[in-house]
Protein backbone atom coordinates (compact mmCIF):
# COMPACT_ATOMS: atom_id res chain seq x y z
CA UNK A 1 0.00 0.00 0.00
CA UNK A 2 1.65 3.06 -0.99
CA UNK A 3 1.54 6.52 1.47
CA UNK A 4 -1.16 8.35 -0.55
CA UNK A 5 -3.65 5.36 -0.15
CA UNK A 6 -2.91 5.74 3.36
CA UNK A 7 -4.26 9.28 3.53
CA UNK A 8 -7.69 9.94 5.02
CA UNK A 9 -7.99 12.45 2.24
CA UNK A 10 -7.65 9.85 -0.63
CA UNK A 11 -10.54 7.83 0.88
CA UNK A 12 -13.01 10.69 1.01
CA UNK A 13 -11.85 11.30 -2.47
CA UNK A 14 -12.42 8.18 -3.65
CA UNK A 15 -16.29 8.20 -3.03
CA UNK A 16 -16.48 5.21 -0.88
CA UNK A 17 -20.12 5.03 0.94
CA UNK A 18 -18.79 2.77 3.67
CA UNK A 19 -15.58 3.33 5.50
CA UNK A 20 -13.05 0.20 6.28
CA UNK A 21 -13.69 -1.55 9.26
CA UNK A 22 -10.26 0.02 10.56
CA UNK A 23 -11.96 3.54 11.18
CA UNK A 24 -15.02 1.95 12.42
CA UNK A 25 -15.32 3.19 16.56
CA UNK A 26 -15.67 0.17 19.10
CA UNK A 27 -19.71 -0.38 20.07
CA UNK A 28 -19.94 1.05 23.13
CA UNK A 29 -18.09 4.77 21.63
CA UNK A 30 -21.07 4.79 18.77
CA UNK A 31 -24.48 5.89 21.23
CA UNK A 32 -23.70 9.48 20.72
CA UNK A 33 -21.38 9.51 17.57
CA UNK A 34 -23.07 11.76 14.94
CA UNK A 35 -22.53 14.59 12.06
CA UNK A 36 -20.96 17.51 13.62
CA UNK A 37 -22.77 19.80 11.27
CA UNK A 38 -25.73 18.47 12.80
CA UNK A 39 -25.32 18.13 16.41
CA UNK A 40 -23.85 21.64 16.56
CA UNK A 41 -26.97 22.51 15.15
CA UNK A 42 -28.62 20.99 17.69
CA UNK A 43 -26.53 22.08 20.40
CA UNK A 44 -27.30 25.85 18.95
CA UNK A 45 -30.86 25.50 18.99
CA UNK A 46 -31.36 24.35 22.59
CA UNK A 47 -30.85 27.07 25.16
CA UNK A 48 -30.24 24.33 27.85
CA UNK A 49 -27.68 22.82 26.68
CA UNK A 50 -24.45 23.11 29.00
CA UNK A 51 -22.07 25.82 27.40
CA UNK A 52 -18.21 26.02 27.53
CA UNK A 53 -17.64 29.34 29.30
CA UNK A 54 -16.57 32.21 27.18
CA UNK A 55 -14.05 34.55 28.85
CA UNK A 56 -12.96 38.31 27.88
CA UNK A 57 -9.38 38.76 29.27
CA UNK A 58 -8.56 41.81 27.42
CA UNK A 59 -9.86 43.27 31.22
CA UNK A 60 -6.42 41.79 32.74
CA UNK A 61 -4.69 44.84 31.11
CA UNK A 62 -6.38 47.01 33.56
CA UNK A 63 -6.46 47.87 37.39
CA UNK A 64 -9.60 47.56 39.28
CA UNK A 65 -12.28 44.94 39.36
CA UNK A 66 -12.26 43.77 35.69
CA UNK A 67 -8.95 42.54 36.32
CA UNK A 68 -9.78 40.82 39.29
CA UNK A 69 -13.25 39.67 37.47
CA UNK A 70 -11.24 38.41 34.55
CA UNK A 71 -9.21 36.08 37.40
CA UNK A 72 -11.61 34.33 38.71
CA UNK A 73 -13.91 33.89 35.30
CA UNK A 74 -10.67 31.94 33.63
CA UNK A 75 -10.25 30.25 37.22
CA UNK A 76 -13.50 29.16 37.30
CA UNK A 77 -13.21 27.88 33.88
CA UNK A 78 -10.07 25.73 34.21
CA UNK A 79 -11.43 24.27 37.48
CA UNK A 80 -14.65 23.26 36.62
CA UNK A 81 -14.21 22.80 32.19
CA UNK A 82 -10.91 22.75 31.49
CA UNK A 83 -11.32 24.40 28.89
CA UNK A 84 -12.83 27.85 27.52
CA UNK A 85 -13.10 30.04 24.49
CA UNK A 86 -10.82 33.17 25.28
CA UNK A 87 -11.87 36.85 24.22
CA UNK A 88 -10.01 40.01 23.93
CA UNK A 89 -6.64 37.64 23.07
CA UNK A 90 -4.83 39.57 21.32
CA UNK A 91 -4.75 38.06 18.31
CA UNK A 92 -5.40 40.59 15.35
CA UNK A 93 -8.02 38.96 12.77
CA UNK A 94 -5.81 39.46 9.82
CA UNK A 95 -3.27 37.82 10.89
CA UNK A 96 -5.54 34.57 11.83
CA UNK A 97 -6.73 35.17 8.47
CA UNK A 98 -3.56 34.39 6.62
CA UNK A 99 -2.62 31.62 8.77
CA UNK A 100 -6.05 29.38 8.37
CA UNK A 101 -5.50 30.95 4.35
CA UNK A 102 -1.65 29.77 4.23
CA UNK A 103 -2.86 26.04 6.23
CA UNK A 104 -5.82 26.05 3.37
CA UNK A 105 -3.41 26.18 0.67
CA UNK A 106 -1.21 23.61 1.67
CA UNK A 107 -3.55 20.97 2.32
CA UNK A 108 -5.49 22.31 -1.46
CA UNK A 109 -2.24 20.54 -2.66
CA UNK A 110 -2.05 17.71 -4.51
CA UNK A 111 -1.74 14.49 -1.87
CA UNK A 112 1.61 13.57 -3.74
CA UNK A 113 3.12 16.74 -3.30
CA UNK A 114 2.54 16.97 0.04
CA UNK A 115 3.96 13.64 0.67
CA UNK A 116 7.09 15.97 0.25
CA UNK A 117 6.77 16.25 4.08
CA UNK A 118 5.80 12.91 5.21
CA UNK A 119 6.51 12.04 8.55
CA UNK A 120 7.58 8.71 9.44
CA UNK A 121 6.41 7.98 13.50
CA UNK A 122 7.93 4.15 13.11
CA UNK A 123 11.38 5.63 13.03
CA UNK A 124 11.06 8.34 15.06
CA UNK A 125 10.36 11.20 13.11
CA UNK A 126 6.79 12.95 14.56
CA UNK A 127 7.05 16.52 12.65
CA UNK A 128 5.69 16.69 9.26
CA UNK A 129 2.92 15.32 7.07
CA UNK A 130 0.92 12.07 8.57
CA UNK A 131 -1.96 10.31 9.25
CA UNK A 132 -2.81 8.75 12.47
CA UNK A 133 -2.60 5.69 12.22
CA UNK A 134 -3.51 2.80 15.16
CA UNK A 135 -1.18 3.84 18.12
CA UNK A 136 -4.00 4.01 20.62
CA UNK A 137 -6.23 1.71 23.44
CA UNK A 138 -8.93 1.10 20.84
CA UNK A 139 -6.26 -0.10 17.48
CA UNK A 140 -8.95 1.76 15.39
CA UNK A 141 -7.68 4.70 12.99
CA UNK A 142 -8.76 8.27 12.96
CA UNK A 143 -10.33 10.21 10.41
CA UNK A 144 -7.80 12.92 9.99
CA UNK A 145 -4.61 13.96 8.19
CA UNK A 146 -2.42 16.37 9.65
CA UNK A 147 0.75 18.73 9.44
CA UNK A 148 3.23 18.93 12.87
CA UNK A 149 5.94 21.01 13.71
CA UNK A 150 7.74 22.99 15.98
CA UNK A 151 6.59 26.61 15.30
CA UNK A 152 8.69 28.62 18.71
CA UNK A 153 11.44 29.13 19.26
CA UNK A 154 12.18 29.75 15.74
CA UNK A 155 15.67 28.99 16.16
CA UNK A 156 14.74 25.45 17.17
CA UNK A 157 12.59 25.02 14.62
CA UNK A 158 13.34 22.68 11.67
CA UNK A 159 12.21 24.99 8.69
CA UNK A 160 12.99 21.73 6.39
CA UNK A 161 9.38 20.96 7.55
CA UNK A 162 7.54 23.74 7.10
CA UNK A 163 6.30 23.72 3.43
CA UNK A 164 7.39 25.80 0.98
CA UNK A 165 4.18 26.01 -1.13
CA UNK A 166 2.27 28.35 -0.79
CA UNK A 167 5.26 30.61 0.26
CA UNK A 168 3.22 32.83 2.63
CA UNK A 169 3.29 29.79 5.22
CA UNK A 170 6.54 30.23 6.60
CA UNK A 171 6.20 33.74 7.81
CA UNK A 172 2.67 33.32 8.56
CA UNK A 173 3.46 30.56 10.87
CA UNK A 174 6.39 32.34 12.26
CA UNK A 175 4.86 35.43 13.24
CA UNK A 176 1.35 33.58 14.69
CA UNK A 177 3.96 31.22 16.77
CA UNK A 178 5.75 34.00 18.57
CA UNK A 179 2.00 35.86 19.18
CA UNK A 180 0.82 33.03 20.70
CA UNK A 181 4.11 32.61 22.97
CA UNK A 182 3.15 35.91 24.33
CA UNK A 183 -0.32 35.26 24.84
CA UNK A 184 0.55 31.93 26.69
CA UNK A 185 2.78 34.24 29.45
CA UNK A 186 -0.40 35.94 29.96
CA UNK A 187 -2.91 33.21 30.75
CA UNK A 188 -0.12 31.97 33.01
CA UNK A 189 0.08 34.79 35.18
CA UNK A 190 -4.06 34.76 34.75
CA UNK A 191 -3.77 31.48 36.03
CA UNK A 192 -1.46 31.94 38.84
CA UNK A 193 -3.13 34.37 40.16
CA UNK A 194 -6.39 32.17 40.13
CA UNK A 195 -4.67 29.99 42.45
CA UNK A 196 -3.16 32.89 44.68
CA UNK A 197 0.41 32.20 43.90
CA UNK A 198 2.55 35.45 42.43
CA UNK A 199 1.53 35.60 38.64
CA UNK A 200 4.99 34.30 37.03
CA UNK A 201 4.87 31.04 39.41
CA UNK A 202 3.14 28.71 36.83
CA UNK A 203 5.51 30.06 34.15
CA UNK A 204 8.72 29.72 36.02
CA UNK A 205 7.67 26.08 37.36
CA UNK A 206 7.02 25.21 33.25
CA UNK A 207 10.57 26.48 32.75
CA UNK A 208 12.42 25.32 35.01
CA UNK A 209 13.45 28.75 36.34
CA UNK A 210 13.55 27.31 40.22
CA UNK A 211 16.55 24.77 39.24
CA UNK A 212 20.03 26.30 39.04
CA UNK A 213 21.06 27.14 35.78
CA UNK A 214 18.06 26.27 34.02
CA UNK A 215 15.82 28.99 31.58
CA UNK A 216 14.20 26.81 28.76
CA UNK A 217 11.51 28.62 26.80
CA UNK A 218 8.73 26.99 26.66
CA UNK A 219 8.10 25.27 23.57
CA UNK A 220 4.95 25.36 21.11
CA UNK A 221 4.10 22.90 18.53
CA UNK A 222 1.71 23.57 15.74
CA UNK A 223 -0.67 20.82 15.04
CA UNK A 224 -2.96 21.36 11.61
CA UNK A 225 -5.54 18.58 11.83
CA UNK A 226 -7.10 18.14 8.28
CA UNK A 227 -10.71 16.11 8.73
CA UNK A 228 -11.98 14.89 5.03
CA UNK A 229 -15.66 14.65 4.40
CA UNK A 230 -16.94 11.25 6.18
CA UNK A 231 -19.96 9.09 4.47
CA UNK A 232 -20.13 7.49 7.97
CA UNK A 233 -19.63 10.05 10.69
CA UNK A 234 -21.47 8.01 13.06
CA UNK A 235 -19.11 5.33 13.30
CA UNK A 236 -15.89 7.59 13.20
CA UNK A 237 -14.12 10.28 14.61
CA UNK A 238 -11.66 12.51 13.93
CA UNK A 239 -9.70 12.95 16.85
CA UNK A 240 -10.05 9.92 19.51
CA UNK A 241 -11.11 10.79 23.20
CA UNK A 242 -8.27 12.02 25.14
CA UNK A 243 -6.20 15.06 27.02
CA UNK A 244 -3.52 16.77 25.51
CA UNK A 245 -0.09 16.33 27.50
CA UNK A 246 0.70 20.01 27.23
CA UNK A 247 0.69 22.42 29.97
CA UNK A 248 -2.09 24.80 27.75
CA UNK A 249 -3.45 24.19 24.16
CA UNK A 250 -4.48 26.34 21.69
CA UNK A 251 -7.45 25.92 18.93
CA UNK A 252 -8.88 27.77 16.04
CA UNK A 253 -10.38 26.13 13.25
CA UNK A 254 -11.92 27.10 9.60
CA UNK A 255 -15.67 27.95 10.74
CA UNK A 256 -16.81 24.13 10.78
CA UNK A 257 -17.52 22.35 14.15
CA UNK A 258 -16.54 18.78 15.25
CA UNK A 259 -14.67 19.74 18.88
CA UNK A 260 -16.64 18.16 22.15
CA UNK A 261 -15.22 17.94 25.47
CA UNK A 262 -16.72 15.69 28.65
CA UNK A 263 -17.65 17.43 30.73
CA UNK A 264 -20.05 16.17 33.77
CA UNK A 265 -20.66 13.03 32.31
CA UNK A 266 -21.31 14.22 29.21
CA UNK A 267 -20.40 14.93 25.99
CA UNK A 268 -20.80 19.37 24.92
CA UNK A 269 -20.38 20.27 21.40
CA UNK A 270 -18.69 23.37 21.18
CA UNK A 271 -20.58 26.26 19.94
CA UNK A 272 -19.31 28.72 17.70
CA UNK A 273 -18.75 32.13 19.40
CA UNK A 274 -16.99 34.09 16.59
CA UNK A 275 -13.34 36.85 17.50
CA UNK A 276 -12.77 33.59 20.40
CA UNK A 277 -9.96 30.82 20.40
CA UNK A 278 -10.27 27.68 22.40
CA UNK A 279 -8.32 26.89 25.04
CA UNK A 280 -7.70 23.39 27.21
CA UNK A 281 -5.63 22.86 30.22
CA UNK A 282 -3.66 19.69 29.56
CA UNK A 283 -1.34 17.33 31.83
CA UNK A 284 1.18 19.31 32.55
CA UNK A 285 -0.53 22.04 34.17
CA UNK A 286 -2.94 19.71 36.38
CA UNK A 287 -0.05 18.35 37.72
CA UNK A 288 1.51 21.75 38.56
CA UNK A 289 -2.01 23.09 40.52
CA UNK A 290 -2.27 19.67 41.89
CA UNK A 291 -5.62 18.34 40.09
CA UNK A 292 -6.79 21.63 40.96
CA UNK A 293 -6.54 22.80 36.86
CA UNK A 294 -8.62 19.68 35.23
CA UNK A 295 -6.86 18.50 31.85
CA UNK A 296 -9.75 18.09 29.91
CA UNK A 297 -11.26 15.25 27.99
CA UNK A 298 -12.11 15.89 24.37
CA UNK A 299 -12.64 14.45 20.91
CA UNK A 300 -12.90 15.64 16.87
CA UNK A 301 -16.05 14.83 15.33
CA UNK A 302 -16.54 14.54 11.57
CA UNK A 303 -19.15 15.84 8.94
CA UNK A 304 -20.61 13.74 5.23
CA UNK A 305 -20.86 17.28 3.80
CA UNK A 306 -18.10 19.54 4.94
CA UNK A 307 -14.19 19.72 5.15
CA UNK A 308 -13.06 20.46 9.14
CA UNK A 309 -9.64 21.95 9.39
CA UNK A 310 -8.27 23.17 13.08
CA UNK A 311 -4.81 25.00 14.15
CA UNK A 312 -3.51 23.50 17.38
CA UNK A 313 -0.71 24.95 19.37
CA UNK A 314 0.29 22.82 22.16
CA UNK A 315 2.51 24.69 25.21
CA UNK A 316 4.81 22.61 26.12
CA UNK A 317 7.65 22.52 28.82
CA UNK A 318 11.37 21.68 27.95
CA UNK A 319 11.24 17.80 27.90
CA UNK A 320 13.81 16.76 30.13
CA UNK A 321 15.07 19.82 32.37
CA UNK A 322 11.80 20.54 33.80
CA UNK A 323 10.55 18.25 36.74
CA UNK A 324 6.85 18.53 36.65
CA UNK A 325 5.20 18.40 40.11
CA UNK A 326 2.66 20.03 42.10
CA UNK A 327 3.45 23.46 43.22
CA UNK A 328 4.31 23.35 46.89
CA UNK A 329 2.64 26.36 47.67
CA UNK A 330 -0.21 24.43 46.83
CA UNK A 331 0.51 21.87 49.47
CA UNK A 332 1.62 24.20 52.36
CA UNK A 333 -0.16 23.96 55.69
CA UNK A 334 -2.14 20.84 54.91
CA UNK A 335 -3.82 21.95 52.17
CA UNK A 336 -3.50 18.37 50.34
CA UNK A 337 -1.61 15.57 49.35
CA UNK A 338 0.34 15.68 45.96
CA UNK A 339 -1.58 13.61 43.58
CA UNK A 340 0.93 13.21 40.83
CA UNK A 341 4.87 11.92 41.35
CA UNK A 342 7.06 13.91 39.83
CA UNK A 343 8.48 13.34 36.13
CA UNK A 344 9.83 15.33 33.21
CA UNK A 345 7.85 16.01 30.46
CA UNK A 346 9.12 13.48 28.53
CA UNK A 347 8.54 10.98 31.08
CA UNK A 348 5.09 11.66 31.26
CA UNK A 349 4.60 11.66 27.45
CA UNK A 350 6.56 8.42 27.74
CA UNK A 351 4.19 6.95 30.02
CA UNK A 352 1.33 8.10 28.86
CA UNK A 353 2.18 6.53 25.56
CA UNK A 354 2.98 2.74 27.34
CA UNK A 355 -0.21 3.22 29.31
CA UNK A 356 -2.07 3.33 25.27
CA UNK A 357 -0.47 0.35 24.19
CA UNK A 358 -0.76 -1.41 27.50
CA UNK A 359 -4.88 -1.27 27.20
CA UNK A 360 -4.86 -1.88 23.28
CA UNK A 361 -2.78 -4.92 24.24
CA UNK A 362 -5.28 -6.05 26.79
CA UNK A 363 -8.40 -4.97 24.30
CA UNK A 364 -6.81 -7.36 21.85
CA UNK A 365 -6.60 -10.13 24.52
CA UNK A 366 -9.76 -9.80 25.46
CA UNK A 367 -11.07 -10.11 21.72
CA UNK A 368 -9.20 -13.09 21.37
CA UNK A 369 -10.42 -14.46 23.85
CA UNK A 370 -13.82 -13.83 22.85
CA UNK A 371 -13.05 -15.58 19.25
CA UNK A 372 -12.34 -12.31 17.82
CA UNK A 373 -9.67 -11.26 15.97
CA UNK A 374 -8.15 -7.80 16.09
CA UNK A 375 -4.83 -6.49 14.34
Amino acid sequence: MTDVELRVEALSLSGVSAIPPEYVRPEEERADLGDALELARAASDDDATARIPVVDISAFDNDGDGRHACVEAVRAAAEEWGVMHIAGHGLPGDVLGRLRAAGEAFFALPIAEKEAYANDPAAGRLQGYGSKLAANASGKREWEDYLFHLVHPDHLADHSLWPANPPEYVPVSRDFGGRVRTLASKLLAILSLGLGLPEEMLERRLRGHELAGVDDDLLLQLKINYYPRCPRPDLAVGVEAHTDVSALSFILHNGVPGLQVHHAGSWVTARPEPGTIVVHVGDALEILTNGRYTSVLHRGLVSRDAVRLSWVVFCEPPPESVLLQPVPELLADGAGKPLFAPRTFKQHVQRKLFKKLKDQQDNNAAAASNGMITK
